[in-house]
């Protein structure tokens, strides 16, 4: 990564945010509210500070990362966007989690009502294999992080990225949410390429499996905690088991 450029990072848009965000969040620091994050907001790629300090000096730009959060202004009118919800790949401890949590923002936060949950992985975009979408509510996933696997299911294999955007534009999809592992997110990119192939207003959005993700200063990944010992006791066990892969899915 040594020749890598302030370009390289630099996150590729659809085009003028002009609708304001629902969030009512602030746009001023200090006063006590959640604040919204400027495009002008960055995050060194090397948190080094004698490296940094020896760039600067040597007049070498410094490569940054958009700073992730919400914007005060956005793309999308909520109320006229349609989203999407794919898991790719092998289960793992956490997914359910990330859905939810998508779905919960989507709907409350942002006020998306139409979220579309696409089952067993890339196949659910494909029609020959007929996998029937499932709508995604607050009530569908309120209970969903008890579970194990992904409600939404997962299938392993390539599937024709031109297929995939057929279906999205069929759905009028505006957002889709990719959830995997490496392969899943190389599969997202190319959809990402296609939807730029065709000139077309389709957001995708790449999220690493949860048991992939570890934070600079922890070796343990983001999906798992352990038990707390002041943790209350539940009245039901969890389902341990994962649900709903198809029946030629393998490890």
């Amino acid at each position: 990564m040594e020749n890598l450029k302030p370009e390289d990072l630099r996150i590729a848009t659809l085009g003028p945010a002009t609708i304001p965000s629902p969030l009512g969040l602030s746009s001023r620091y200090g006063d006590g509210v959640a604040s919204y994050v400027a495009d002008t907001e960055t995050v060194l790629y090397d948190l080094d500070r004698d490296r940094a300090q020896a760039g600067l000096r040597s007049g070498q730009p410094l490569p940054a990362f958009e700073r992730a959060g919400p914007r005060a202004q956005i793309f999308f009118d909520p109320s006229k966007t349609r989203a999407a919800i794919v898991t790719c790949g092998g289960l793992c401890p956490g997914i359910n989690n990330v859905i939810r949590s998508l779905v919960m923002t989507l709907h409350h936060r942002y006020e998306v009502r139409t979220i579309y949950g696409v089952r067993y992985g890339f196949q659910g975009f494909i029609p020959r294999y007929r996998h029937e979408l499932l709508m995604l509510t607050p009530e569908v996933v309120d209970d969903i992080h008890e579970k194990g696997g992904s409600i939404l299911a997962s299938s392993r294999g390539q599937q024709d990225p031109g297929e995939i955007v057929d279906c999205l534009q069929r759905m009028n999809v505006s957002l889709l949410f990719v959830i995997g592992g490496d392969g899943t997110l190389r599969g997202a990119l190319a959809i990402h390429a296609e939807v730029k192939r065709r000139g077309l207003n389709i957001a995708v959005i790449g999220i690493p499996r949860p048991s992939t993700t570890t934070s600079p200063s922890s070796s343990r990944p983001s999906g798992w905690r352990p038990p707390s010992p002041s943790a209350p006791r539940r009245s039901a066990p969890p389902t341990s088991r994962p649900r709903g892969p198809p029946t030629d899915w393998a490890s």
